[in-house]
């Protein structure tokens, strides 16, 4: 039976195969052995689960979006269009 090849994360620049481009926090899996040997070596790519990937996936995680409140408007403010009918 064939071992899974190791999934990878691009954690700096980009690695161009044929016509297809990954960037840096998209997941890329080397064709063999020696070339994701010489990419890690590089910085190039991580182990999926090794600190450095997880920290990578971590910031590009989207966060809790935060509550949108709307603001009153300042005190004694005289441009708002509509106070200044009423008046």
């Amino acid at each position: 039976m064939a071992k899974k090849p190791d999934v990878h994360l691009v954690i700096d620049g980009c690695i161009q195969e044929g016509k297809k481009v990954y960037v840096k926090g998209e997941e890329y899996t080397p064709p063999n052995a020696e070339l994701a040997a010489r990419l890690i070596k590089a910085g190039t790519i991580a182990p999926i689960r090794s600190p450095s990937a997880q920290t990578l996936l971590r910031a590009q995680a989207p966060g809790p979006a935060a509550p949108v409140t709307p603001s009153a408007p300042p005190a004694g403010n005289n441009d708002d269009l509509l106070n200044q009918q009423e008046e």
